[in-house]
């Protein structure tokens, strides 16, 4: 899969480098996007933003945009971004709602939608967990946490991760798991990948009710239990 990743700084760079360490049959090329971008750029200011990333992208077809944006006036880029380049499908995640409100969201969506490009902004984006086309090809290596664990008696001998947060915070947590008593496991799972430390923030998304924060960990914590949970009836039914 070619995969076309837009950075502005550190939160997309660990994402990119992450992804790439464990994909390496994909073709991963990154673009900058710079920072410090007004809420709403103006109409010149907005051209001329995304004329500097289209000159620095190789002109190919791209299977997937990964725009990982830091301000939500490079959200605001994303049309027009779009319409200059040759992609068939976009993952925008969102791990801090002040980056891509959710009026915004919607403003783009229908945008998107009438573009017919297939698109998916997901809250935190370590609860991405299907699609169609290259976001499910995406999303069955990088996204909501699934897992596997084997128990010597009460502690968790191994872990074996199917599909881990595109951050690397899911690996982080299953290399600490080991070792770990059942019982504590899947509170510590949820502390592990907020101190690894997670991407996402603190800043509550009044659709959800919670800062996104405690999603990822939510979603850590509920991915142990799941593999517990198997792991104990494989064990009771003798298989």
């Amino acid at each position: 899969m070619r995969v076309l990743a837009v950075v502005q700084g550190w939160y997309g760079e660990r994402i990119v480098k992450h992804v790439a360490s464990l994909a390496r049959d994909w073709d991963i090329c990154s673009a900058r996007l710079r920072k410090g971008l007004p809420p709403i750029p103006e109409e010149d200011e907005a051209g001329a933003l995304v004329e500097e990333l289209v000159r620095n992208v190789p002109p190919r077809t791209y299977d997937l945009l990964l725009f990982l944006a830091e301000e939500a006036g490079a959200f605001l880029l994303l049309p027009e971004l779009l319409s200059r380049l040759d992609v068939k499908a976009l993952i925008g995640p969102v791990d801090d709602y002040r980056v891509l409100p959710r009026g915004l969201e919607r403003q783009l969506s229908e945008e998107l939608e009438e573009a017919g490009v297939s698109f998916v902004f997901p809250r935190p984006f370590c609860s991405l967990s299907g699609g169609e086309g290259p976001i499910g090809i995406f999303s069955k290596r990088f996204g909501s946490p699934r897992l596997e664990v084997e128990l010597d008696g009460d502690v968790i001998r191994a872990v074996r991760l199917l599909r881990g947060s595109p951050c690397g915070s899911t690996h982080y947590m299953a290399r600490k798991l080991v070792g770990v008593p059942v019982e504590k496991a899947p509170s510590l799972a949820g502390l592990y990948v907020q101190t690894y430390p997670c991407l996402a923030s603190h800043v509550e998304d009044p659709v959800i009710g919670e800062d996104l924060i405690h999603v990822s960990a939510s979603l850590a914590k509920s991915a142990v239990e799941r593999a517990l949970m198997r792991e104990k009836s494989r064990k009771t039914s003798g298989l």
